[in-house]
């Protein structure tokens, strides 16, 4: 209904925008005046325009800008369980890019992964790079894995249905070792959570949930919400209302063309989400409803354009309420073909959510589908979109767009950033989700390096200012550029 859409922030386009910061966002020039030039207020990437002055594709960045980036990371040693899997493979390849000093172990549990790891990435195939044994079920492995390290990223996924039970969070902890994960359950995200004052003690720096999405997206919402509340306290007190401060909603919208080129893991991932009830917020209440439901299309902006989500029961909906309180969180993912979204609203509605749940079950229906999956990739490709829409209580309006041709690259960049946020010693002792203040202090540095292959990149622009532009091909048909 109309009521619902406006209730929700999906909103239209203003038929008379205002530039007025308590409505909408501040103008770009209005960003760089009071954020600096540094700000990601007016940072706009677009491969198509004509404004921009440098490159946007990562691999033709110039050298000297991927060392602003850099941190000195030389001889630190972080390791990756579940390395040798894509999701792993990939992060540690972006890392060896963004800090070639780094020493990599890439944990997994056999040495025949790690080589199908290398042959995905060449850089791997490095004297930086080494392959260790592990079992997460095995706490003594995962002790002398972890050993000696600077940083342990967990990617052994699935995460649904307890993953490993935080074993490889609980060996970071007792081992000293800071530790980072690219988790996307909300109930394994809760656990790491409730760990946080043990690692508080211990003096280790953690965070759950840090990479593309969750992870930057959290990042995404974080920094407009700072961004505009800076913009209203800087209004004069005329102006300003008791609560304006405050967040009335968070709106985490996901898109990827077929699986995104992931692994069997993410796959099954995927299907056991079809198990899962869905707890979001609407104005307040809490709300527990079915998942692959309340569908809804958002515009993706240029490079995708408008596309079907439905809601799933993602770990960035109930962060965001603990971090802000906001009154309505939800989160929505939605994939291309439109056939694999009714497969995945049929399968939550006709397979009984315990067997969904069973990662034995899921893992099967992976590997069978997979032949499918990877033929429909091979026509439909990998981009993926992130939409992250704000609103204040005071009426400050923001959204952004995180756009790029392949997931595959994109969660490696996203879990890479992380990585040298924390390698630079950016975050406080204790598990944090990426959104808190604990997590990363700069986050805008963390953004800068995680957007560097998408090829349209916005942040805190107005909703009709990141709007696709379709062209009118005549008969009722259109094409979006």
């Amino acid at each position: 209904t109309r009521a619902r859409r406006g209730r929700e922030g999906r909103g239209g386009r203003n038929k008379t925008p205002t530039t007025n910061p308590r409505r909408t966002m501040a103008s770009p020039v209005a960003h760089a005046l009071s954020l600096g030039a540094r700000s990601l207020g007016s940072r706009r990437v677009d491969r198509s325009s004509r404004l921009r002055r440098r490159p946007v594709d990562g691999h033709a960045r110039s050298s000297s800008h991927r060392r602003s980036l850099a941190v000195a990371a030389e001889g630190k040693k972080v390791v990756f369980v579940g390395g040798t899997g894509r999701v792993g493979s990939s992060a540690a390849a972006a890392l060896l890019r963004q800090e070639p000093g780094v020493a990599l172990v890439l944990a997994g549990r056999t040495e025949s992964s790690f080589a199908a790891a290398v042959e995905r990435h060449p850089t791997l195939r490095s004297t930086s790079c080494a392959f260790a044994a592990c079992d997460c079920s095995d706490r003594a492995s995962l002790a002398s894995v972890i050993a000696g390290a600077d940083l342990v990223v967990h990617s052994a996924g699935p995460f649904q249905g307890g993953g490993d039970e935080c074993a490889v969070l609980d060996a970071a902890i007792a081992n000293g070792v800071p530790y980072l994960d690219v988790c996307d359950d909300a109930e394994y995200a809760k656990t790491c959570k409730s760990k946080s004052k043990t690692a508080a003690n211990a003096g280790v720096p953690c965070v759950t949930t840090g990479g593309v999405y969750p992870g930057v997206s959290n990042l995404m919402a974080a920094e407009m919400i700072s961004q505009n509340r800076a913009s209203a306290d800087s209004s004069s007190s005329a102006e300003a209302d008791a609560g304006a401060n405050e967040v009335e909603y968070v709106l985490y919208n996901y898109f990827c063309s077929g699986s995104g080129g992931v692994g069997d893991t993410i796959l099954a991932t995927s299907y056991m989400l079809c198990g899962e009830d869905v707890v979001c917020w609407d104005k307040g209440e809490r709300v527990v409803t079915r998942p692959a439901t309340q569908r809804k299309v958002v515009d993706f902006g240029k490079k995708c354009g408008k596309r079907e989500v439905f809601l799933y029961n993602l770990p960035e909906t109930t962060s965001a309420r603990e971090t802000w309180s906001a009154e309505t969180v939800k989160a929505r993912f939605g994939t291309n073909p439109g056939l694999w979204n009714g497969a995945m609203a049929l399968m939550a509605n006709l397979v009984p959510k315990e067997t969904l749940l069973s990662k034995d079950f899921a893992r099967s229906l992976a590997t069978f589908t997979a032949p499918i999956v990877r033929a429909v990739d091979a026509v439909v490709g990998e981009r993926t979109a992130m939409r992250v829409d704000v609103k204040l209580k005071g009426g400050a309006l923001a959204g952004a767009i995180y756009n790029h041709p392949r997931l595959s690259e994109a969660v490696g960049d996203a879990t890479a950033a992380f990585c040298a946020a924390m390698l630079r010693g950016e975050t406080d002792p204790g598990v944090w989700y990426p959104e808190e203040a604990g997590a990363v202090k700069d986050r805008a540095r963390l953004l800068e390096a995680a957007s560097v292959g998408c090829d349209n990149y916005e942040m805190n622009k107005a909703a009709w200012m990141l709007e696709s532009k379709p062209i009118n091909l005549g008969f009722g048909m259109y094409i979006e550029l």
